[in-house]
């Protein structure tokens, strides 16, 4: 059995890109391991009618309740805040993650390796998939925690921007559209070539699906993802995308 320890930058970022991969894992008797670098108190609503702290909490709770739907066998919380989307004045906020230093972060999680006895770590590529300031640092914390801790196997989590132009928009292009469709996926993910591992995760989509909704603050019912049809789901969802470096691990094995 390996552990395969996945960290994120806000709650419902697992669901949305790794959720699938995650079950896979869990089936095949490995133990999966969840960390969470922010409270994701930037999130949607912005302003929480009780305040970000709130918003932070409620996002705990949903994240927790994901993390049971996927077999996540331990879940951390790094206790950061939101850093906003790039220019927002909460990147330079005390306490934000973006303006955390990277070594503190890279430590931090290099003690969670360690105990875990990790055998393989997921962060983002190093776009951070679509540029978020909290994706970037959690990119470069991975990239120390790893050889910290010698993890020799990393793999980047990201989309396949060529995928993307032959189906239904994906929840990550929303959360930075803004003018031309067609600039917005030059920018997301890598391009094909640079995939290592694509997974077919159309096994387990009822469970990503009931992940993803877990995070009801953030994924309603109304939200666009969930108005697809099984089929148009299943080709929006269905694959998941992983840039390894370093020697084949458990995702190789499930891909």
């Amino acid at each position: 059995m390996a552990t395969v320890v996945f960290v994120h930058a806000h709650p419902d970022d697992e669901a949305i890109f790794t959720a699938g991969t995650m079950c896979l894992l869990n089936a095949a008797g490995h133990r999966v391991v969840l960390v969470v670098a922010t409270g994701g108190e930037l999130g949607i609503p912005h302003v929480d009618v009780q305040g970000p702290e709130h918003l932070a909490a409620v996002r705990r709770g949903e994240t927790d309740s994901a993390a049971g739907v996927l077999g996540v066998a331990r879940t951390e919380f790094l206790g950061y805040h939101d850093s906003g989307m790039e220019g927002d004045p909460a990147n330079d906020a005390p306490g934000s993650l973006w303006s955390a230093d990277v070594a503190d972060v890279a430590r931090r999680l290099a003690v969670i390796l360690r105990e875990e006895r990790a055998t393989a770590l997921v962060t983002y590529d190093e776009t951070g998939i679509y540029g978020h300031p909290d994706h970037l640092q959690v990119h470069r914390a991975c990239t120390l925690a790893a050889a910290e801790a010698g993890i020799p196997t990393v793999y980047e989590a990201t989309v396949d921007r060529e995928y993307l132009h032959f189906v239904e928009t994906h929840l990550v292009e929303q959360a930075i559209l803004a003018g031309d469709l067609g600039m917005v996926r030059s920018h997301l993910g890598v391009p094909t070539v640079m995939i290592t591992n694509a997974v077919d995760v159309s096994s387990e989509l009822g469970r990503k699906r009931a992940a993803m909704a877990a995070h009801a603050s953030q994924i309603p019912e109304t939200t666009s993802a969930f108005q697809l049809g099984l089929e148009q789901f299943a080709a929006v969802y269905g694959w998941e995308w992983f840039v390894r470096s370093g020697p084949p691990g458990p995702i190789d094995d499930i891909a």
